[in-house]
C-alpha cells in the first residue's frame, strides 16, 4: 500500500500559527504551543541577529543576551498562551511578560517548549482530528 502523503504530512496551518494545547502533567498544566516553523515564526527567526540565529542552530546558547533572545522569540511567537501553571506557589497569569521572565528563569522550561514546537506530530492533521474526537 503506497504511503499517503496527507495522513503521514498534512499539517493544520492554523493550528501551525495559533497553536495547539499541550498537557504538560497529565492534567491541569497546559501550554498552547505554535510550531518553529509556521511561516510567522520563519519570519521573525529570519529578523534574529546572524549570531543568535548560529547559537541557537548549533546548541550553544550561553550568553545572557542569548538566552534573553531566545526567551522573547519563543515568547512572542511559539508560546501562545497557558493553564494551570505557578511560580513558588503563586499562580500565574498568561502575559507576554510573564512568558518572557518564565522562559528567562527556568531554562527547563524553555526548552521544553522549543521541544514541542519541533514536535511534527502535535501539528499532524490526523493527530489534530483524533484529539478533537477525545
Amino acid at each position: 500500500m503506497a504511503l499517503d502523503l496527507s495522513e503521514e504530512f498534512g499539517s493544520d496551518e492554523k493550528a501551525e500559527i495559533e497553536g495547539v494545547w499541550v498537557s504538560l502533567d497529565g492534567d491541569e498544566a497546559k501550554v498552547r504551543v505554535a510550531r518553529l516553523g509556521n511561516i510567522e515564526a520563519q519570519r521573525a527567526y529570519r529578523h534574529l541577529p546572524r549570531q543568535i540565529r548560529r547559537q541557537i542552530e548549533e546548541g550553544t546558547l550561553g550568553t545572557k543576551q542569548a538566552r534573553r533572545f531566545m526567551a522573547e522569540f519563543i515568547s512572542q511567537n511559539l508560546l501562545k498562551d497557558w493553564k494551570g501553571l505557578a511560580d513558588n506557589g503563586k499562580t500565574l497569569a498568561y502575559s507576554l511578560d510573564a512568558a518572557t521572565a518564565m522562559l528567562l528563569k527556568h531554562r527547563r522550561f524553555r526548552d521544553r517548549i522549543w521541544e514541542l514546537a519541533c514536535d511534527e506530530e502535535l501539528f499532524n492533521i490526523a493527530e489534530i482530528e483524533q484529539d478533537a474526537k477525545n
